[in-house]
C-alpha cells in the first residue's frame, strides 16, 4: 500500500514537472528583449538640413571704370548709410578725358556756326544767280553752279551739327567716367566684405567677366538660412512653414524662422554625385546680432504634426513577409511593415499602418492598440525574430548592466 501511495506521488510530479515545461516554462525561454507599451504622443515630421548664414539683400560693388584706388572711405565691418562715399579711384586722367571733350565740344560748336554763316552765304548767291538768270543775263551754268554750292554748304552744316551731337555725348560719358571714379554705397547696411586696398587697380566688368569684386555691403536686418534639402524631403516643404535653427557659433541658442523659397533647381554637393540637393531659404524671426554672413547653421522645419497619436519607436517598425494561417512566411509575398508584439511569452506578427515619424516615434494609423507591448530591441536580436518564437522581457537591471538579451537561463 505504501508503494502504491509513492507511485501516485511520482505521477503527480511528474505531471507537474510536464506542465510547467508546457506553459510557464515555456515563457521562461527565449532571448530577452526590450519592450515599449505604444503610446499617445505627438509626432512631428521634420526636414533637416544644413547650409550657411546670408543676408536677404546684399549688394557687391564693381567698378564701372578702370582705374587706381586712390582712396578707401570704410572699413571691414563699418556700418555704412546709402549715399556714403565707399571708395574713389585716381581722377587726373578722367578729369583730362572730360577737359578735352569739353573743348571738342567747343570747337564743333564753332564749327556749325561757321557752316551756318557758309550756308546763309550759298543762299544769297543762288538767289542773285536765279535773279539774272530769269532776266537772261546768267548762263544756264552759273544757276547750276550756285545751287550746287549751296546744297554742299547745307551738307557741310549738317554735317557739322552731327560732329556737336558726338562731341556732346563724348563730354557726356567723360563727365559721367569721371563721376564714377568715386563709388557711393547703394543701401544701408553693413560692410561685410572688402577685398581692395588703397592702390589697387581695379578693373570693370563685362558681360563675360564680371570685374573686380570691390566689396559687398549687406542689410543685416534681415538674415536668411539658405540650407541644402535632400531630394526625398523637398517635397514636404511649403512656403510659411516654421523652422527652428541653430548656429555653431551662437552655442545652443535656438532660433525661429519659416520658410520663404524654395528652389526648382536640383544639384549636387562636392564628394556627394549620387545626392541631389535643393536650396532652400529660412528668413529669421528675429536675428541675433552676432550672426554673420557664412556662418554654418542647421535647420529642423516641421512640415506636418499628428497631435495624440498612436506611436512607437521607429526601431520596433520592421518590414517582413506576412505570415499564413500557420504562422509561416508567405511566399514570394512583398514585405510590409509589421511590428513585433510579446503576448504570453510568445512574439506575434502585427501587421500595422503608419503615418507620420520623427527621429525616435512612428505613428500607428492601424493594427496596434493603446498599451499593447511592442519589441524594440536588441537590433540584433530583433531582425531575427519570428512570428511564434519565444521570448522574455529584458529586466531594467539587465538593461542597465549592458545584457544583450541573448541566450537563457536555468
Amino acid at each position: 500500500m505504501k508503494k502504491a501511495w509513492i507511485g501516485v506521488g511520482v505521477a503527480a510530479l511528474l505531471a507537474v514537472i510536464v506542465g510547467f515545461s508546457l506553459t510557464g516554462g515555456r515563457r521562461e525561454k527565449g532571448p530577452r528583449v526590450r519592450l515599449e507599451a505604444a503610446a499617445e504622443r505627438d509626432v512631428a515630421r521634420v526636414v533637416k538640413a544644413t547650409g550657411e548664414i546670408d543676408p536677404r539683400v546684399k549688394v557687391n560693388l564693381s567698378a564701372h571704370v578702370v582705374g587706381k584706388i586712390e582712396e578707401l572711405f570704410v572699413v571691414e565691418g563699418q556700418r555704412v548709410s546709402a549715399g556714403e562715399p565707399f571708395l574713389r579711384l585716381e581722377r587726373e586722367a578722367f578729369a583730362a578725358a572730360r577737359d578735352r571733350a569739353a573743348a571738342e565740344l567747343e570747337i564743333a560748336r564753332s564749327r556749325v556756326r561757321q557752316a551756318e554763316v557758309n550756308v546763309a552765304d550759298a543762299r544769297l548767291k543762288l538767289a542773285r544767280a536765279e535773279r539774272l538768270a530769269a532776266a537772261g543775263i546768267a548762263a544756264a551754268a552759273d544757276l547750276e553752279a550756285a545751287e550746287l554750292a549751296f546744297r554742299s554748304q547745307e551738307l557741310a552744316a549738317e554735317q557739322a551739327r552731327e560732329a556737336v551731337l558726338q562731341a556732346a555725348a563724348s563730354l557726356e560719358k567723360a563727365a559721367d567716367d569721371l563721376r564714377k571714379t568715386t563709388i557711393y554705397a547703394p543701401l544701408t547696411g553693413r560692410v561685410t566684405a572688402l577685398n581692395a586696398e588703397v592702390g589697387e587697380v581695379v578693373v570693370s566688368g563685362t558681360m563675360n567677366n564680371p570685374g573686380s569684386v570691390i566689396g559687398t555691403i549687406a542689410d543685416l536686418s534681415e538674415i536668411l538660412a539658405e540650407v541644402d534639402v535632400d531630394e526625398t524631403e523637398v517635397a514636404f516643404l511649403e512656403i510659411g512653414q516654421e523652422a527652428s535653427l541653430k548656429v555653431d557659433a551662437l552655442a545652443d541658442r535656438e532660433l525661429a524662422g519659416r520658410v520663404v523659397e524654395i528652389g526648382s533647381s536640383g544639384f549636387q554637393r562636392p564628394g556627394s554625385p549620387d545626392v541631389t540637393y535643393f536650396k532652400a531659404k529660412i528668413l529669421l524671426d528675429d536675428p541675433d546680432p552676432a550672426l554673420r554672413p557664412g556662418m554654418s547653421v542647421r535647420a529642423d522645419v516641421v512640415t506636418a504634426t499628428a497631435e495624440g497619436a498612436l506611436a512607437v519607436p521607429v526601431q520596433a517598425v520592421v518590414d517582413r513577409r506576412p505570415v499564413d494561417g500557420d504562422g509561416e512566411p508567405v511566399e514570394g509575398a512583398d514585405e510590409i511593415e509589421v511590428v513585433l508584439v510579446l503576448a504570453d511569452g510568445e512574439i506575434e506578427q502585427r501587421p500595422v499602418t503608419t503615418g507620420l515619424s520623427d527621429i525616435t516615434h512612428v505613428q500607428i494609423l492601424s493594427g496596434l492598440a493603446v498599451g499593447e507591448r511592442v519589441v524594440t530591441g536588441p537590433h540584433r536580436i530583433l531582425r531575427d525574430l519570428d512570428h511564434g518564437d519565444p521570448a522574455r522581457e529584458l529586466e531594467a537591471a539587465d538593461d542597465d548592466d549592458g545584457g544583450d538579451g541573448d541566450g537563457d537561463e536555468g
